[in-house]
């Protein structure tokens, strides 16, 4: 299928063609049928963007591409200019891969959301993805492919009947959420929350929150932005800092009702009536636009944790403002027409491993979230394992939070505070500052048993040697301690 021509390649670029073949006349009227940055599953008919990388560089393989039947090669570097074939010579490929993303993203006709955010990310995607996925036919980031190159590509890849593109928005520094938002110019903008990830290079959460903020400059006149309610400092940040061409949106699972979060807010969606369950958690949603309030009743998910019901929360408002725009007018005919479906997307929606999911083996409860942690992501894991039901003791495999430099000890001392307070049975801990997430725990309850562990392999000998069946375990590290791995062998060994 046709994507672009190359006359079409060439000018959303701003490229300079160099052709070294022989129908000169002819090359620029040819049809792409995609786009690859990868010779390793490049397709006849592509256009190849030669990418410089820390430890490979593109422009070694572009006569190998070439030679795969791609039409054109995109490089930067003019002394590696093949002496076949299709050139296109620009400043910065990285930069000229964006420039033909934003190209499509306005050829395609759609709607996109953006999220960002210092913790569930990931997990918002997906439940944005399924809930709109009810009314619309969604492409959204594959796995967590979320910086400048992966972004790009994703909105390359989508079809071009897709309604509704997805797309994670992650950072490692200032500047970044606003180079991916303006390539993808989205019409909701969302922002998680704003914690403590990306600390050390930041320095603070005033700027951490600055460049989480960065999301609204790409947003198309009138675009929302959606934030999480419960977060005060994104809040207060959203309303001084929004401009008032773009309305506000946010979402809460606070018990009572607070006014002044709703202050300025187009829209707002509560979490109430909070019910837990066996096998997760019931809610009714009250959504308020312009003043009205509407109450929607028996919303279901099969993983539990407030966290889980904002990040519900946030789907059902993306599909609400999918549907019925910034109307003033939510009328009882439009609620119920997508109620229904929204109540089976969030019901059918499941947690992947890494990320909270829950497994009932013969013998445990193996609870796999160690993809990564963060002062907010324990917290909501201690939180998620403390309502789990069924289980004789529950049990924390947990290890430190990485990236955080000079507040590491203050952190972990906050996040043993954290763990203490819900009187887990046992808790093993292992990393540079597990001491100090020992001395927090104990700062709440003295007695609390913890056990200090050499390293990951120490805990799954100690752990072993301690689990008995009835038991649950809760496995919550940074990726580096490799806990995926950890909680993958106990959920084979309960079911062995």
């Amino acid at each position: 299928m046709k994507q672009f021509t190359l006359d079409e390649v060439i000018s959303a670029i701003e490229g300079h063609p160099i052709y070294n073949c022989e129908e000169q006349v002819f090359a620029t009227a040819v049809d792409i049928e995609g786009v690859t940055t990868d010779t390793r599953d490049m397709k006849p008919g592509e256009i190849f963007f030669a990418i410089k990388g820390e430890n490979f560089d593109g422009h070694d393989y572009v006569e190998q591409a070439l030679e795969a039947g791609v039409v054109a090669v995109v490089m930067s570097d003019r002394s590696k200019v093949p002496e076949k074939g299709i050139s296109i010579l620009v400043d910065d490929t990285v930069k000229a891969l964006g420039m033909l993303a934003k190209h499509y993203r306005f050829k395609l006709d759609c709607k996109v959301i953006g999220i960002t955010g210092s913790v569930g990310k990931t997990s918002v995607k997906e439940f944005i993805s399924e809930v709109s996925a009810t009314s619309f036919k969604v492409w959204k980031t594959p796995a967590n492919l979320n910086n400048e190159i992966g972004l790009a590509k994703t909105i390359l890849s989508a079809p071009s009947d897709a309604s509704v593109l997805v797309l994670e928005m992650g950072m490692r520094g200032e500047g970044q959420i606003r180079y991916l938002t303006n390539i993808a110019c989205p019409d909701i903008a969302v922002i998680t929350g704003i914690g403590y990830s990306h600390i050390e290079l930041l320095g603070s959460r005033e700027n951490i929150g600055r460049a989480k903020m960065e999301i609204t400059e790409g947003l198309r006149d009138g675009g929302v932005l959606v934030v999480n309610g419960d977060d005060p400092y994104l809040l207060e940040i959203a309303k001084k800092e929004l401009s008032i061409s773009h309305p506000l949106a946010a979402v809460s699972v606070d018990k009572e009702e607070d006014t002044d979060k709703m202050r300025n807010c187009m829209l707002f969606f509560r979490g109430t009536n909070i019910r837990q369950e066996d096998e997760g958690v019931s809610f009714d949603i009250e959504a308020t636009l312009a003043d009205r309030k509407y109450h929607r009743e028996d919303f279901r998910l099969k993983v539990s944790g407030a966290h889980n019901i904002r990040n519900a929360l946030i789907a059902c408002l993306c599909h609400t403002v999918l549907n019925i725009g910034t109307a003033s007018e939510f009328s009882e005919d439009d609620a119920r027409e997508h109620l229904a479906k929204i109540r089976c997307a969030l019901l059918s929606h499941e947690k992947k491993a890494g990320r909270g999911a829950t497994y009932r083996t013969r013998d445990y409860i193996v609870i796999n979230d160690a993809y990564n942690a963060a002062p907010e992501s324990m917290e909501s894991a201690f939180e998620n394992f403390n309502d789990l039901l069924g289980a004789k003791r529950k049990i924390c495999a947990l290890g430190n939070m990485l990236e955080l430099g000079k507040f590491a000890p203050e952190l972990h001392r906050a996040v043993g505070e954290k763990c203490a307070s819900y009187k887990f049975d046992k808790v093993f801990i292992t990393g540079d500052n597990a001491e100090d997430f020992i001395n927090g725990a104990r700062n709440i309850d003295p007695q609390i048993d913890i056990i200090k562990c050499i390293d990951t392999e120490d805990v799954k000998n100690k752990l072993e040697s301690f689990l008995t069946p009835g038991d649950a375990v809760l496995f919550k590290a940074s990726h580096a301690f490799g806990f995926e791995a950890l909680s993958e062998y106990f959920r084979a060994k309960g079911d062995a």
